[in-house]
């Protein structure tokens, strides 16, 4: 009985198919178990970094935070994960109000000690345009680490999450933009957990925050990876990005410059509305009462004054002399630092360095 027998060219065909099929099938497997081993929110696959500052602990930051309200203290209990990172960003919020007003006389020194709660300063309950700004980065603080944090995948309450595309039957991350709508939203809910009213203090305090969340949504930005074979774009993860705090800074500085002041009394169920013929609108900071000088210390209001402040006197800007010093005068004094300079690295292993002295002249306000 004679068989027939398949043509070369037949059984190229057939096994050409037959390799493009497995390799299909290696490739899934393959993409499957990538995605197995990072669904418990490594975020692997993402090359996200990890947050360089994780000073604080979920399991005690709720009970030892100071200055929370009762319900903010129950929400936390609720929220662990998302808190931690909300008073990282209130932390990382004060040191850059402090980079943007290290040259002026109020310099956000009220908030130095890192275990208070900059909510709780006297000054942030006044209506200055100080306080107004320090209100706008807390907030935009607190979404920007939030926001982060979620990317990072270090919160079980947002996050990308693996799911099948329905078409290619592939794995894919998807809800990777969400992370800063929840910090939005987890922001101001923590925020309006403090003692709510209607009056004008908690009005322009309320508004002003409203314009640091808006800040950090309005200038993200789309960052999208590809991951695959060769660098293939067989899988795509996009995600929204906050900006950087400095940026987020410098633009609530910018609007605290051009700051427009309200009028009222802290009466029930107050409108703002502008003292002068300006208009209000939701990106503006506001603000009702007019700062003090901020150049003699006041202990009530957290105020250290200008005295031993270092002052340029040479610049006409906030830090020079003549202004910082509120027309005290100044000393001139010789100051002498000691630093490594010139250093080696020896095999092997340490590095070893000379001790370099410097004398310079600094001007200190009287």
């Amino acid at each position: 009985m004679n068989r027939t027998r398949s043509s070369p060219v037949i059984m190229m065909m057939r096994d050409y198919f037959w390799f493009r099929h497995v390799g299909r099938f290696l490739r899934i497997l393959l993409t499957y178990n990538v995605f197995r081993r990072t669904l418990s929110l490594s975020n692997e696959v993402l090359h996200f970094p990890s947050p360089e500052n994780d000073l604080l602990d979920t399991g005690i930051i709720c009970k030892t935070y100071p200055g929370l309200t009762h319900a903010q203290y129950v929400f936390c209990r609720r929220n662990p994960d998302a808190s931690t990172a909300a008073v990282q960003g209130l932390h990382l919020a004060v040191r850059e109000c402090q980079w943007q007003f290290q040259g002026h006389r109020w310099n956000c020194s009220f908030a130095e000690n890192n275990l208070k709660n900059p909510f709780h300063m006297p000054i942030l309950s006044k209506g200055y345009r100080e306080s107004s700004f320090t209100h706008a980065i807390l907030a935009a603080g607190m979404v920007a680490q939030i926001s982060r944090a979620c990317a990072y995948g270090n919160l079980r309450s947002c996050g990308c999450r693996a799911e099948v595309d329905q078409d290619s039957g592939l794995w894919k991350w998807t809800n990777c933009e969400t992370n800063l709508e929840f910090a939005d939203r987890f922001t101001r809910r923590f925020l309006d957990k403090r003692k709510l009213a209607k009056d004008l203090t908690f009005q322009s305090h309320f508004h002003n925050s409203r314009v640091g969340r808006k800040v950090v949504k309005s200038n993200s930005r789309l960052h999208c990876k590809c991951h695959g074979m060769s660098g293939s774009c067989q899988m795509k993860t996009c995600w929204k990005v906050a900006p950087s705090l400095r940026k987020v800074g410098n633009i609530l500085k910018r609007k605290y410059n051009h700051a427009v002041l309200v009028d009222g009394d802290n009466s029930v169920q107050v409108v703002l509305k502008p003292k002068t013929d300006s208009v209000i609108r939701k990106a503006d900071i506001v603000y009702f009462e007019k700062s003090p000088n901020f150049c003699d210390p006041d202990a009530s209001m957290g105020i250290p004054g200008t005295s031993g402040r270092y002052c340029n006197r040479s610049s006409t800007q906030p830090d020079g002399c003549e202004t910082l010093c509120c027309g005290r005068g100044y000393n001139t004094l010789s100051l002498t630092t000691t630093n490594q300079c010139q250093c080696q690295f020896q095999w092997c292993c340490h590095v070893v360095c000379k001790k370099c002295t410097q004398t310079e002249w600094v001007t200190v306000c009287k």
